[in-house]
């Protein structure tokens, strides 16, 4: 069955200047949302300085994907035995842009690498399930608020190689933890 990434229950608008996206409450097994306030919250900040209206789409916990087993060639679908590793959530601007991004807290072993195959399997399913909009797919972001701390991981260049071969985009790795809407 199609997957819809497009999901009205997975939805907020946002016309706001500047708005949060927090993933605290990933532990209880929640998508990660929107908040307005509290700004020492949030993990990932959205500046909108021209107030569009762009959407967030949470997917982590919030859309069930599902691997679908077969021959080497990866399929997905909305049901299913095996969930696929699935980034956070996108933000879409209608006929301008799909930004995926993940939020990271910590800097524990493997986080650069399990962010990348999040990327590389969300964005895999969503080409697949929604190619009309695959020319949209912007560079998807890793946002760790660690950044006072952060090093470019040594696997880098592999891992961007990789998601390159498969999804044929690099990564960014924003220190600032924000996205501006041009």
């Amino acid at each position: 069955m199609r997957v819809d990434f497009f999901d009205t229950s997975c939805l907020t608008v946002i016309s706001t200047r500047k708005v949060g996206i927090s993933d605290a409450n990933s532990n209880s097994n929640t998508p990660a949302f929107v908040k307005y306030d509290d700004e020492d919250t949030w993990d990932f900040t959205v500046h909108n300085p021209n107030r569009y209206e762009v959407e967030y789409r949470a997917i982590d916990y919030c859309i069930d994907v599902f691997r679908l087993v077969g021959d080497d060639t990866f399929s997905s679908a909305s049901i299913g035995d095996e969930l696929i590793k699935r980034c956070e959530g996108f933000l879409f601007k209608a006929e301008h842009f799909v930004v995926f991004f993940e939020i990271k807290t910590g800097l524990g072993k493997g986080w650069f690498t399990d962010a990348c195959r999040k990327f590389e399997e969300t964005i895999q399913s969503f080409k697949e399930h929604h190619s009309d909009k695959r020319d949209l797919i912007r560079n998807p972001i890793i946002s760790n608020k660690n950044y006072s701390t952060y090093r470019v991981p040594q696997n880098y260049g592999v891992q961007n190689d990789i998601l390159r071969d498969k999804i044929g985009l690099n990564i960014e790795v924003k220190l600032s933890t924000s996205y501006d809407v041009a």
